[in-house]
C-alpha cells in the first residue's frame, strides 16, 4: 500500500514531536540543525559528537530517503568513515523508512532485516560486529516472541545491551501504543546497568529511538494532554516544515 501525503505529513509531525519530548532541552537546537543538514543533503564532512547526534541523523535519513533504501544505505555508509555511524544506525533508519512505506511489520521486521543484511557484507566497518549485531537482533525477537519481561531481558549474560536492541524490544512488544512504548523506554534506566547518571545519554538514546519508531509506525502519538503545549506545537510546526521540504512544495529554511 502506497502511503498518502496526509499519512506522510502525520509521520513527520509524530516523529519530531516524539524526539522533542525525548531529548534534553539544551539539545533542541542541535536536533533541528542536524535535521536541516540531512534534509538539504549537506552531509559532507559532517562531524557527529555522540550517540544522540547519530540517532537524529539516522532517523532523519530514514525519513527523508524512505522511498529508496539504497539511498538510505549509501548515506549512512558514507558517514561511517567520519562518525560513529554503524550498522545499528542502519537498522534504525530502515525501521523509520519501512514505517513511512507502510512496510514495517512488527512480527517480521527483524527477520526481514536479518535476511536483507546477511546478503550485504559491508554494512559495518567490522564484519564481526555486523554478525554480532544480527545475532543480538535475533535475541531481541526471541525475547519478544517468548514474552520475556523487561527486567529479565535486560539482566544476565544474554541480556539486551541497550541501543537499538532495547529500543526494538520496547516497540516490538507493544507496537500499538506510542505512549506505552515511550513509558517503558523512559523506565529503561531503572532496569539496567545504565542507572548511573553518567550513562543518562544511553537512556536518552533508547527513549529517542523507541519513540521515533513507534511514532513512524503509528503516525500519531495518541493522547498528548499531559505534555507541554509549547513542545507539541513546536513538533507539529517542525514536522510540517520537514514534510513540505520533502514534498518539494518550496525550499523551506528550517531556521525561519
Amino acid at each position: 500500500m502506497l502511503p498518502t501525503q496526509t499519512s506522510l505529513q502525520s509521520r513527520f509531525r509524530a516523529i519530531w514531536t516524539s524526539l522533542l519530548l525525548s531529548i534534553p532541552t539544551d539539545f533542541t537546537d542541535r536536533l533541528e540543525e542536524l535535521t536541516k543538514i540531512v534534509f538539504t543533503d549537506s552531509l559532507n564532512n559532517l562531524q557527529l559528537a555522540d550517540d544522540l547526534e547519530t540517532t537524529v541523523v539516522a532517523i532523519a535519513i530514514g525519513a527523508y530517503w524512505h522511498q529508496d533504501l539504497q539511498q538510505v544505505r549509501t548515506r549512512l555508509l558514507d558517514l561511517q568513515s567520519q562518525s560513529h555511524i554503524d550498522i545499528q544506525e542502519m537498522v534504525l533508519a530502515y525501521a523509520i523508512a519501512l514505517a513511512y512505506r507502510h512496510e514495517l511489520k512488527p512480527k517480521s521486521f527483524i527477520s526481514q532485516i536479518c535476511y536483507d543484511f546477511e546478503k550485504r557484507r559491508s554494512l559495518s566497518a567490522d564484519p564481526q560486529f555486523q554478525a554480532e549485531c544480527l545475532a543480538k537482533l535475533r535475541s531481541t525477537q526471541k525475547y519478544v516472541d517468548q514474552g520475556i519481561s523487561t527486567i529479565t531481558a535486560h539482566q544476565g549474560k544474554q541480556s539486551l545491551s541497550g541501543g537499538i536492541y532495547s529500543s526494538l524490544y520496547y516497540f516490538l512488544s507493544t507496537p500499538h501504543s506510542w505512549q506505552i512504548v515511550s513509558e517503558r523506554a523512559h523506565q529503561h534506566h531503572r532496569l539496567t546497568r545504565f542507572a548511573e547518571p553518567e550513562n543518562h545519554q544511553a537512556h536518552t538514546q533508547v527513549l529517542m529511538q523507541a519513540g521515533a519508531i513507534a511514532a513512524a509506525y503509528l503516525g500519531e502519538l495518541g493522547n498528548t494532554d499531559k505534555f507541554f503545549y509549547a513542545i507539541l506545537t513546536r513538533g507539529e510546526q517542525l514536522g510540517d516544515r520537514l514534510w513540505r521540504e520533502w514534498a518539494g512544495v518550496f525550499d523551506v529554511k528550517l531556521d525561519n
